[in-house]
């Protein structure tokens, strides 16, 4: 946790900013109250929050974008998803780091770049010029992109609940989806760890612990 001068002497250590990631079924609820209690049992306060939603308008936002009208424009749903994370960034995520409290955020802005820049064809330079309107700018600290393989997401969807709107794509957009999600850990293999779901929770869980217990330590050797 990096440093803030508050006031005076004052110092403040912001908390950890880390959100979990992957194609619906790939396992990643499964481990978010794993990760909190983690946390907490060493000490940290945590919340949790979900992209979209988590706010009042979010939520509003979130029941439009999962169980609107199928044909949605997809700078429409683009637009909206952004305009629910601007009031989760400024109401929720900033003010909690601000203070010392650890966000587990269930989807951010990589989600964004896999479902609409990919996913949607939208491309990198509109989706650019729509990340860099957020206020305030934040990088997660530690992100997890829970990945199985298609086959093994698609049949936990179906056999968990009734599919929304995004969840009643193509398994060709799943696949671009997917595809984009692994390019983009390929990318920052220091920020984004891959957790594969295809074996048994407690080996998930181990890898998650180690990757936690580095965050950590790395994060008061700079405070």
């Amino acid at each position: 946790m990096s440093r803030e001068i508050v006031s005076g002497n004052e110092i403040k250590m912001r908390g950890l900013f880390i959100s979990v990631e992957g194609i619906d079924g790939a396992g990643k609820s499964t481990h978010v109250d794993f990760i909190a209690t983690y946390l907490r049992d060493r000490g940290f306060q945590v919340i949790l929050t979900r992209e979209p939603g988590g706010t009042d308008l979010g939520e509003k936002v979130r029941d439009i974008l999962l169980h609107g009208a199928q044909d949605m424009h997809r700078i429409t749903e683009l637009c909206l998803l952004f305009a629910s994370r601007q009031e989760l960034i400024s109401k929720v995520i900033e003010p909690n780091l601000a203070q010392g409290i650890c966000v587990i955020a269930d989807r951010f802005i990589d989600a964004s770049v896999a479902y609409q820049g990919y996913g949607r064809n939208i491309g990198q330079d509109k989706m650019a010029k729509i990340i860099d309107l957020l206020e305030p700018k934040l990088t997660t600290d530690l992100t997890f992109l829970f990945d199985a393989p298609l086959s093994l997401a698609i049949s936990r969807v179906l056999k968990n609940r009734n599919k929304d709107r995004i969840e009643s794509e193509s398994v060709e957009f799943f696949t671009t989806v997917q595809n984009a999600y692994r390019m983009i850990a390929k990318q920052e293999p220091d920020r984004i760890k891959i957790i594969e779901t295809n074996h048994d929770i407690e080996f998930s869980r181990r890898i998650l612990v180690r990757h936690l217990d580095c965050l950590i330590r790395q994060k008061q050797a700079e405070g």
